[in-house]
């Protein structure tokens, strides 16, 4: 009996079982893995840091907010305070930076926090499920999964230990900071002026719609992969 090597090609140039170590057996993929993932966290929890610290330190603010508050007779709660308040600045054409806090999901949907916390640490197992079953080869993947769990950490961050304060009012915690506002950029329709982007949102937001992207461009080059390998066999 012939022994045979497990790194030889198999059937139809197919790799061998010894091609498909996993991503948890490869110690390049999980380095690479955890720093992206470590990168992706410091950016998103940095960028607010800074973004909100330049706004909410105007020692002028805590005026500010009192003219604003006189002119209403019932007390405006932090949360409206910061939104009347209108803190904003351009960055670039069409982006202005705007603090705002958003106490539910996606698109400003309510949801208790409990909840969101719990959906966040499913999202993160099954990301670390998927990456140490992937191929250790699969790049795309392990970039697409980092981002998602540095997204998903960011804003989890938030919702367990984040506090907003405007001088002279109560904190605003427990709420994801976010403050990339694209509203401005706008699409003229055969009607009206429309914004092509009215939410404001966070770096986390950006690495989990980028993950998102990343993976499903690599599942449709995978299917057309497998597709065409498929009818090739069959000829």
């Amino acid at each position: 009996m012939t022994k045979t090597d497990p790194a030889s090609p198999g059937p139809a140039g197919t790799p061998g079982p010894a091609a498909l170590q996993p991503a948890f057996r490869s110690t390049r993929a999980i380095t690479v893995f955890v720093l992206v993932a470590a990168a992706g966290l410091a950016a998103d929890l940095l960028s607010k840091h800074f973004v909100f610290a330049s706004f909410l330190d105007d020692p002028a603010l805590a005026g500010r907010a009192r003219d604003v508050q006189s002119q209403y007779a019932t007390i405006l709660t932090p949360r409206q305070m910061l939104h009347m308040l209108e803190l904003s600045r351009p960055v670039v054409d069409g982006v202005h930076f705007t603090l705002s806090t958003n106490p539910g999901v996606v698109f400003g949907l309510a949801m208790p926090r409990w909840a969101v916390a719990m959906a966040t640490v499913v999202t993160m197992l099954l990301v670390g499920f998927f990456f140490a079953s992937s191929d250790r080869r699969a790049w795309a993947v392990h970039l697409a999964m980092a981002l998602i769990l540095a997204g998903a950490l960011g804003n989890l961050y938030d919702r367990l230990f984040a506090s907003v304060r405007i001088p002279g009012m109560a904190a605003i915690g427990y709420e994801v900071r976010d403050f990339i506002d694209c509203s401005r950029l706008t699409t003229f329709s055969s009607i009206r002026k429309e914004s092509l982007y009215p939410w404001i949102f966070n770096v986390a937001d950006v690495w989990l719609v980028i993950g998102v992207g990343l993976l499903v461009v690599h599942w449709i080059i995978e299917g057309r992969r497998h597709a065409q390998a498929a009818k090739k066999q069959a000829k």
